[in-house]
């Protein structure tokens, strides 16, 4: 019955995402066009109404890690938290660091950002005190767009509480893990072909990009799947899920347009993901031992 309703799973929430990408392609919609943010809103949804028709249809009544667990569960909330902030931080810092021809001191991104809302500002030339600044207020914030975090609801219900636990059944954790990260960076195929954290002309386009996503969503997942499974609730993921989509746009603040976006400053980039990749990496292991304490239980 479990491999029935992941297969009901994957079945439904691909053909759902199959018709609400469908508009993009034959509209032929341009990067952040209002078509490409409407559609790329109501994607972040469609596992949850997935997940609602698979156990209406399996008549399953199973639990979702919906209790907050707060208490119990208050270190990893912080986590959950910041260490998007931190994360993205590092991969950023190490991309200007190996790339230091594309730090912009002149804050041009920023300029042209102000100038589409009518607003013509002289910015002044930044530091790094000043980098470091804006870098933990950006952390410290992250957390608090809660609109974000309402929209991550919508993918983490199902990629991570309800699809995940049945995965952990057939495949063990660490196999489960992993295609469950796989399967949520394969679904975002169709919008990576219209720009979404892969925008521009870059090398392989768009498979280069769709395989760089696959990646991305494979490291965050791992961490993602962490958090809900250590605290029993998907909130803490929904926070750290949030607090990414907030700020994964911010390294771009200081690059200039030469950036190479397969490879960073932005997080869904090889380099700019290097603390997701090694904090992915420490929990993948440490599911190790996790699995171990589930098999003597």
């Amino acid at each position: 019955m479990k491999q029935k309703r992941i297969f009901a799973f994957i079945g439904i929430e691909f053909s759902l995402v199959i018709l609400c990408t469908l508009p993009l392609f034959l509209l032929h919609a341009e990067p952040a066009s209002p078509l490409m943010i409407f559609t790329s809103i109501i994607f972040m949804f469609l596992p949850a109404l997935t997940t609602l028709i698979v156990k209406r249809l399996t008549h399953d009544n199973g639990g979702l890690f919906l209790k907050l667990n707060v208490r119990k569960a208050w270190k990893l909330y912080l986590l959950a938290a910041f260490a998007p902030g931190v994360l993205i931080g590092i991969g950023a810092a190490l991309y200007f660091l190996l790339f230091s021809d594309h730090f912009d001191r002149s804050l041009t991104y920023a300029a042209r950002l102000l100038a589409l809302n009518g607003q013509m500002v002289d910015l002044p030339q930044i530091n790094l005190s000043m980098v470091i600044g804006v870098s933990l207020i950006l952390t410290l914030m992250a957390p608090l767009v809660i609109v974000n975090h309402v929209a991550a609801f919508g993918e983490e219900i199902g990629w991570r509480s309800y699809l995940l636990p049945l995965l952990i059944d057939e495949l063990g954790i660490q196999k489960a893990v992993l295609l469950d990260g796989i399967l949520w960076g394969i679904a975002h195929a169709p919008l990576v072909c219209f720009g979404l954290n892969y925008t521009g002309e870059y090398p392989g386009a768009p498979w280069s990009g769709i395989l760089m996503m696959v990646l991305f969503a494979t490291s965050i997942g791992i961490f993602f799947s962490y958090l809900t499974l250590k605290s029993k609730s998907i909130f803490p993921a929904c926070i750290a899920h949030g607090a990414i989509n907030a700020i994964r746009e911010a390294p771009l603040l200081i690059s200039l347009d030469t950036y190479n976006v397969l490879l960073g400053p932005k997080p869904s980039g090889l380099i700019g993901m290097t603390g997701f990749l090694v904090l992915g990496a420490v929990i993948f292991v440490s599911f190790t031992h996790y699995s171990e304490m589930r098999e003597k239980h």
